[in-house]
């Protein structure tokens, strides 16, 4: 019965937000770190995901429209799954 205060900071992965990127990391406790589906981790992704590493953060792995997979690319459920394994490895 423990009552947490959770507040959310929207960081950019874009290279131009890299600072702001920073200093959200070394003032967090944990991260989400939200991925597209479609396009898979940015390099820019694999950065923060190091930052928060070394700030000893486990991210939380969220990959988004997941059903763009299946609308607009066509993909089988194997290619799907393919492809979705690979945003993992």
């Amino acid at each position: 019965n423990e009552e947490y205060l959770i507040n959310l900071i929207d960081s950019p992965g874009h290279v131009d937000f890299s600072s702001e990127v920073s200093t959200a990391v070394r003032i967090c406790d944990g991260c989400i770190i939200v991925v597209d589906a479609v396009e898979g981790v940015c390099p820019q992704t694999q950065a923060v995901l190091r930052q928060a590493w070394l700030e000893n953060i486990r991210p939380v792995l969220v990959i988004n429209k997941i059903d763009r997979l299946i609308v607009e690319l066509k993909f089988t459920p194997q290619e799907a799954y393919s492809h979705l394994k690979n945003i993992l490895e």
